[in-house]
């Protein structure tokens, strides 16, 4: 007779639970290593760039700036999340923060989808409500604005060719690491408004009818980071040698004019100092020899558009963005405003012709920023009082704003100016009217640009396009094999899976 069975398979209850104890003593151990591992990582990590061309490496400049950098910084990315630079901002800057992530905050701000925080910031950096798609850096009460006209380079050969105009160059990292180090050692530039025969006041409250600067002004403190004052040329001997900018912004009715000793000293500003001047002149209130000098007349004569693509009933017109047709060289001012199609509005300026002077050696460079179209005209009954010699500065439309340069290499140093013949396109009540906010900001930014404000040694990273041509058949094939032949593979394969199974 066969002994009964009292085996039975498996493991005891001790060991079973001597097991399970072991599995939660092994899986607590791998826990706690993976998050000793990562806490390790979090402070002591390396990076590598697998792509050979990524556009987040940093340069070594941007390294060293950020190795210095000792004060906190708060960087937020004001853009909706579906903007076409959205993604190389937001790479890029990640790479700032990782380099120091100590000082260096990034927050994310989509305006479309948190319009309440987006205002909220807006406040406290005084900025315009409507003002959208910027980046702002922070830092102990000062702030930096960089817009998005200025992170991109064009092509603008494609704006003449009528062609959609394609990014070439992404230029956010030179102006990103120039606001950091900027917002490290603040200094203020000091913008003077030059006043006593008249001139726009920025100072003056909003008035009634509009022809207040205080929003101009708010440019410059707001967006540029500029501190602005008067300046009265009858109580001094020369302009001060920290006045980065002198603004002329005469009203409409001529209340005095430039005494030889103003003159004297706007002259030597602009030759000696390397001044910049931003003219806007409804009147030359005697400023006729500085203009000269600088090879431009203002003429008497006021000028409109009539296209009827840009001229309205009221007489104001859109001045358009001067191209030589020739080389297609279109001033930096404007690029941004002719990608996008914008213009100016201007009522009634005064041209600007060009001095004969200005083709000898040596002289300054004249380009033409903003010009009335082949149908520009002059007012009826105004008589035109132009300067013996003085030729248009094109063949069939007026000049109204030139921009001037002398003993400027690579952006940086020498003498510019902006000379414009109006002075209401830039008041209150125009200068949020069509371009005439990103036109003044531009011209602002173009003025104030000095050495060290850009490390000429960061180079825009350059995007590059692959085109892929495919006949209408390839087109038509590769279209099927995505659609139908991989989906309809997968399926095929899974329902012998099932039928095997079913068998």
């Amino acid at each position: 007779m066969p002994p009964s069975a009292t085996h039975t398979s498996g493991f005891t209850r001790g060991r079973r639970w001597l097991t399970t104890l072991n599995l939660v003593l092994a899986t607590a151990a791998m826990l706690a290593l993976a998050v000793m591992l990562n806490y390790l990582a979090a402070g002591h990590f390396k990076r590598f760039f697998w792509g050979g061309a990524t556009n987040a490496r940093l340069s070594p400049s941007t390294l060293r700036v950020l190795k210095s950098l000792t004060n906190d910084v708060t960087v937020t990315i004001f853009y909706p999340h579906q903007d076409d630079v959205y993604t190389m901002v937001g790479s890029l800057l990640a790479e700032y923060q990782n380099a120091n992530r100590a000082h260096v905050r990034v927050v994310d701000l989509d305006y479309l989808r948190s319009p309440a925080e987006a205002q909220v910031l807006l406040a406290r950096l005084h900025l315009d409500p409507a003002q959208k798609d910027f980046v702002a850096f922070e830092s102990n009460g000062h702030h930096r604005i960089i817009n998005k006209n200025k992170l991109s380079d064009f092509n603008m050969n494609d704006l003449l060719q009528q062609k959609e105009v394609r990014r070439t160059a992404f230029r956010g990292e030179m102006y990103f690491t120039a606001a950091i180090s900027f917002l490290s050692h603040p200094v203020d530039q000091k913008v003077c408004f030059l006043t006593g025969h008249g001139e726009r006041d920025w100072t003056d409250p909003p008035n009634a009818d509009g022809s207040g600067y205080t929003k101009l002004a708010g440019i410059l403190t707001n967006e540029l980071a500029c501190r602005c004052e008067t300046l009265a040329l009858t109580r001094t001997d020369s302009i001060p040698a920290d006045c980065k900018l002198l603004i002329i912004a005469s009203a409409s009715q001529r209340k005095g004019s430039l005494s030889s000793n103003e003159l004297s000293q706007i002259q030597g500003y602009l030759k000696h100092g390397n001044g910049r001047l931003l003219a806007l002149l409804d009147n030359t209130e005697g400023l006729d020899p500085v203009l000269a000098e600088w090879g431009v007349s203002l003429q008497a004569q006021r000028v409109y558009d009539r296209s009827p693509e840009v001229w309205s009933e009221g007489g104001d017109f859109l001045a358009s963005p001067a191209v030589d047709k020739d080389t297609g060289v279109i001033h930096p001012i404007m690029r941004p405003l002719v990608r996008d199609h914008l213009g100016v509005r201007m009522l009634a300026p005064h041209p600007i012709y060009r001095l004969p002077t200005l083709r000898d050696p040596g002289a300054p460079t004249l380009t033409a920023v903003a010009a009335t179209s082949a149908l520009g005209e002059e007012l009826p009954n105004d008589p035109a009082l132009a300067l013996p010699g003085a030729i248009p500065l094109a063949r069939t439309n007026y000049i109204l704003i030139v921009a001037i340069e002398q003993n400027v290499i690579n952006g940086l140093g020498g003498t510019r100016l902006v000379v414009a013949g109006d002075s209401d396109f830039l008041d209150d009540q125009l200068i949020d009217s069509a371009a005439n906010h990103a036109f003044a900001f531009q011209s602002l930014d173009w003025l104030l640009q000095r050495p060290g404000e850009v490390d000429p040694t960061i180079a825009a990273q350059p995007i590059k396009e692959h085109t892929l041509y495919m006949p209408h058949s390839q087109r038509a094939q590769l279209r099927w094999l995505f659609l139908a032949a991989m989906p309809g593979s997968v399926l095929f394969l899974g329902a012998l899976v099932w039928l095997r199974r079913r068998s």
